[in-house]
């Protein structure tokens, strides 16, 4: 497990810089998600919220928002990268000085029982070595009547925007696929095994649905650059290939993905599971 942490912070940082260059077009991909997220969790003027997995962090700067000036808010990250990349985005766009910012692993939370009053995670859980450790530091860390709400990625079937290029960049390689209880986009896609996770770890009233949509590229090739910028795990991969390999790729996801093509235009479908739960 030490390995794993050390191995997935280290992609992740690598790709801090292009979340930070790239992070409208990642909002705009999980929107439907945060929208989602923040009105099933009802961030109230005066609260504290706790942002785990947080990235450059746009969901914080939305729940800062919402809890005003009296409230606060907790922006998290285990990459110290990214959290420098949310500190700079934070200082520049952020309404009120109420938004704290902080290096944190989201299996062991760095704040007392009963602290905060939301607990958010986009797109984290399910990249994480222990997702149901992290869930349940999630609830140590709620007081009674606390909200958690959450988005992680349904199954590979459902999301070619990510499984087409990843398979194509993986069979080229030659590369062995993870091990089937490996840490990966869709570890968390049962909605049975998220529904567990959640109430093992004492929450109640968990709800989980799915959200269809699609991301939008103007092409194969940048379908494969982007992969390559916002995977922290791909990143390595896609830049050790030479020019002629990145074309081979490109190629191969522009025929596989030529269902989803309109007006020049590929259109890939994605879906989310978000999920929300209390604190009794």
């Amino acid at each position: 497990m030490d390995d794993f942490k050390a191995a997935s912070m280290q992609a992740w940082s690598a790709v801090a810089p292009d979340w930070g260059e790239l992070i409208a077009r990642v909002d705009r991909q999980l929107e439907p998600a945060v929208d989602w997220m923040i009105e099933a969790a009802d961030p109230q003027p005066g609260e504290t919220v706790l942002e785990l997995a947080g990235g450059p962090g746009t969901v914080s700067l939305i729940a800062a928002r919402r809890v005003g000036e009296s409230g606060r808010v907790i922006h998290t990250d285990f990459s110290a990268a990214m959290v420098d990349t949310a500190r700079a985005r934070i200082a520049a766009e952020a309404e009120h000085q109420n938004i704290e910012s902080r290096v944190m692993d989201a299996e062991a939370i760095d704040l007392p029982d009963r602290s905060v009053d939301v607990v958010l995670c986009r797109m984290g859980y399910m990249l994480m070595g222990d997702p149901g450790k992290a869930i349940a530091e999630s609830a140590r860390v709620l007081k009674a009547g606390g909200r958690l709400a959450l988005a992680v990625w349904d199954d590979d079937d459902a999301n070619p925007w990510a499984t087409v290029p990843m398979r194509a960049v993986m069979e080229h390689l030659g590369a062995p696929p993870p091990p089937p209880d490996a840490p990966t986009l869709w570890s968390l896609a049962d909605p049975d095994r998220l529904t567990r996770l959640l109430s093992d770890a004492g929450l109640t009233a968990v709800q989980t649905t799915t959200l269809d949509g699609h991301v939008e590229y103007e092409s194969a090739e940048e379908v494969v650059e982007l992969i390559g910028r916002l995977a922290g795990p791909a990143k390595a991969l896609i830049g050790s290939l030479e020019p002629a390999a990145r074309q081979a790729i490109a190629e191969r996801v522009d025929r596989e993905t030529a269902a989803y093509r309109h007006d020049g235009r590929l259109l890939l479908p994605e879906r989310i599971r978000v999920a929300s739960a209390h604190r009794a």
